[in-house]
């Protein structure tokens, strides 16, 4: 049989084209190894792993995701369903070239008759595959080799590009093993000698029909996945998978007949190798049925799809947006006119909003106060907004709250141009309230401390009142009196100021309590305040030295006469410089006016909630809730079924977590994945239906400019915030 007499033009036309347009033409047909090996494969695989991922995985914007660690039984499972994959596409990838060199010689192959004859020449095949694999990892070592040594990323990637096209003439090693069933070496020399004196258009045809081609389908599909509604990703996700593997090895498939077969022509050979003709197999036609093939295909998606819409395992279900990946220059505003620029440090709190969904504050003491808006309800579109007269403010903002009406106000150092010394303007303490529009100082607003040239010796906390007003805890380090040794303990006062309007127009310091140890917290989270319905604020402040934990509350009715509670006492020794970790807490209020308060520990960073049982925090349960490491200080807030909900980096595993507690217990849930690494940011708050909703930093924090990704992520539907509450433990 002879190559038709207007191969030679098809060729050079385009080799490319021409193959798409064959694979469309006979998808149907081509479609048949693909099916029957991976068909049943797939289901297999969806029907087997789905018990075995257990609570690692997780529905994430719609899609399966894992969370957590593989499980032990489910790595072996991968790894073996993994060289299962591989050694099936041995196997169907030759049995489609030799079905699309049948249709290309008006031979009639059947995928079975394929399939029999692709295993039977498969030793030779995974040889020929084996020494190919080794010939791409040295040129990847090669592009690496030429990277390290010059620092020229560009030359590196021009490197492995050329060597690529000169060993792309190698993939013809698949036509020859099925086609002429030669030995797995023989057969790369045969593709080799195929190229002759058109090495170059062999191999460049060839890397992008066989790699290229296939890869940006696949990246297309990637591409395509963020852009679906959630509840129909997963089915449209599963089909599409399914579609473009069988299109992407039907595709390979014509291109490396088509240039087995084409290129002897081009070098004066007008007759294909009768030994092509005879190891053909022969049978009767085919004939296509583009619906089965068409319900093939689309079964294990829509199985898939159906698993993520029903969840019938129980997965936590959570929307996540990578806020900052869509980012540009100017959006950022670093460098142009868009906003300040931001850094994975920035992140102080979130709140849900009133016209728009959620806003976060963003300051540190580099950059100006900002506000980063959410103006959608997955976080995918943001806007800035960020404080005017930014030449009174000193210093990051210390503590933020929202108030009823979805303003922001915030606590600021703002300079007192009135008091100077040698170091400059004093600084005293002030309010911000923030729209959408940005943050300005409160008209009639009244300063809420004295003159002070070392703002960063104090903490500030900040709560609303139940009558729109406001309570602002400060400390200040008392001066050591004279004659007192520098070994004993020092003291500090934490003032209490009351506010009848958001503004303090008219501030009122109505407490102040006493506490004798020592203090070197630099303002790092160490202070918190919330206020119950009773307009009673009860506040935490931790001991950053020894990791001592007061608990201050109101001994009257009119707040004037603190009482000081010890809720954990301190160590009689302090950690090296070298081991010691930030220490930090955060608190909540319970409706009934028990606060709890989540703690991290001083000494090696370990997580833990401490449920109090009274106002005072007099007794408490404490809950261990991650071990040592070096996270950031956990999220809480409280819903309005009771729960505690808390929200914490497991370093260990790389998660996000979200544990809800009840009554001294917790249950605990992997809500997200980090990726870099432990950001320095993690906030809390709930949404417009009571959703926790997390704004966290994965930063792998190496070095200044490295890499790193501000995500929100809010949690739908989880099992610990569903299901029965736990019982109360026996007391």
């Amino acid at each position: 049989m002879t190559i038709p007499d207007n191969v030679g033009h098809i060729w050079r036309t385009s080799v490319l084209l021409q193959s798409a347009r064959w694979t469309g033409r006979h998808l149907a047909r081509l479609a048949g190894p693909a099916l029957i090996a991976s068909l049943p494969a797939a289901i297999v695989v969806y029907l087997a792993a789905m018990p075995l991922v257990g609570d690692a995985g997780g529905l994430v914007n719609g899609q399966f995701a894992l969370l957590s660690a593989l499980p032990g039984p489910l790595v072996g499972w991968t790894v073996a369903m993994g060289v299962v994959s591989m050694l099936a596409h041995a196997v169907v990838l030759p049995a489609t070239v030799l079905m699309a060199a049948g249709l290309m010689l008006d031979r009639s192959v059947s995928p079975s008759a394929a399939l029999r004859t692709a295993l039977r020449r498969a030793p030779a095949m995974l040889a020929a595959g084996a020494i190919m694999l080794l010939g791409w990892a040295a040129i990847v070592a090669a592009g690496l080799g030429v990277a390290w040594a010059t620092a020229q990323s560009w030359l590196s990637i021009f490197v492995m590009v050329g060597l690529a096209v000169l060993a792309a003439p190698f993939l013809l090693a698949v036509p020859a093993v099925i086609l002429e069933g030669r030995s797995g070496w023989r057969a790369l020399g045969r593709g080799y000698r195929l190229a002759g004196d058109r090495l170059a258009h062999a191999g460049v045809a060839l890397l992008v029909g066989v790699l290229g081609v296939p890869a940006l389908a696949w990246q297309g599909l990637v591409r395509l996945m963020p852009l679906l509604p959630d509840s129909i990703a997963a089915a449209v996700t599963g089909v599409g998978y399914g579609l473009v593997g069988v299109l992407a090895t039907a595709f390979q498939g014509v291109v490396l007949a088509r240039m087995f077969l084409f290129l002897p022509y081009e070098s004066g050979e007008k007759r294909v190798s009768e030994e092509v003709l005879r190891l053909l197999p022969d049978g009767p036609p085919v004939s296509a049925r583009p619906v089965r093939v068409v319900a093939a295909l689309a079964l294990p998606g829509l199985l898939y799809g159906g698993v993520a819409l029903t969840n019938p395992l129980g997965w936590v279900e959570v929307s996540e947006t990578n806020v900052t990946e869509g980012w540009t220059l100017r959006s950022r505003g670093s460098g142009g006119t868009g906003g300040p620029s931001l850094s994975a440090v920035d992140l102080r709190a979130v709140y849900p909003g009133t016209d728009l969904p959620l806003t976060m504050v963003m300051d540190s003491v580099y950059s100006s106060t900002r506000l980063l808006t959410c103006v959608d309800a997955a976080c995918r579109d943001t806007s800035f907004a960020w404080a005017r007269q930014e030449r009174t403010k000193t210093g990051p903002v210390g503590a933020s709250a929202r108030l009823a009406d979805g303003r922001l106000v915030l606590t600021a150092w703002n300079a007192d141009p009135q008091v100077r010394g040698r170091l400059g303007n004093a600084v005293r303490l002030g309010l911000l309230i923030c729209d959408g529009k940005g943050c300005v100082p409160p008209a009639g607003g009244k300063p809420l401390s004295e003159p002070t040239f070392y703002p960063e010796g104090s903490s500030v906390a900040l709560a609303v009142r139940p009558d729109g007003g406001l309570v602002v805890v400060e400390t200040r380090r008392n001066e050591r009196p004279a004659g007192r040794p520098p070994s004993e303990p020092g003291s500090e006062t934490v003032l209490f100021t009351f506010c009848d309007d958001p503004a303090c127009s008219r501030p009122e310091r109505k407490m102040a309590a006493e506490l004798e140890s020592r203090f070197d917290d630099s303002g790092y989270r160490s202070l918190a305040v919330a206020v119950g319905a009773d307009d009673r604020p009860v506040a935490a402040r931790l001991n950053s030295r020894n990791g001592a934990l007061s608990v201050i509350t109101c001994a009257d009715a009119d707040c004037t006469t603190p009482r000081v509670t010890t809720a954990r006492d301190g160590r009689d020794t302090e950690p090296s410089y070298e081991s010691r970790v930030r220490g930090g807490v955060s608190m909540a209020m319970r409706a009934d006016g028990r606060p709890v308060i989540v703690h991290r520990d001083m000494r090696d960073g370990s997580v833990s909630l401490l449920d109090c049982r009274d106002r005072g925090c007099a007794r408490i349960d404490p809950v261990a809730l991650a071990g040592p490491s070096h996270s950031t200080l956990p999220a809480v807030v409280t819903d309005a079924a009771g729960r505690t909900l808390v929200a914490y980096q497991d370093l260990a595993a790389h998660r996000i977590m979200l544990a809800a507690c009840s009554d001294g217990r917790c249950e605990s849930a992997a809500v997200g994945r980090i990726r870099y690494g432990p950001g320095a940011g993690l906030a809390m708050t709930l949404d417009g239906q009571g959703r926790p909703v997390i704004a966290w930093t994965d930063d792998n924090g190496l070095r200044y400019g490295s890499e790193w990704a501000l995500k929100v992520t809010t949690v739908l539907n989880a099992r610990i915030l569903t299901g029965p509450r736990p019982e109360p433990p026996a007391r």
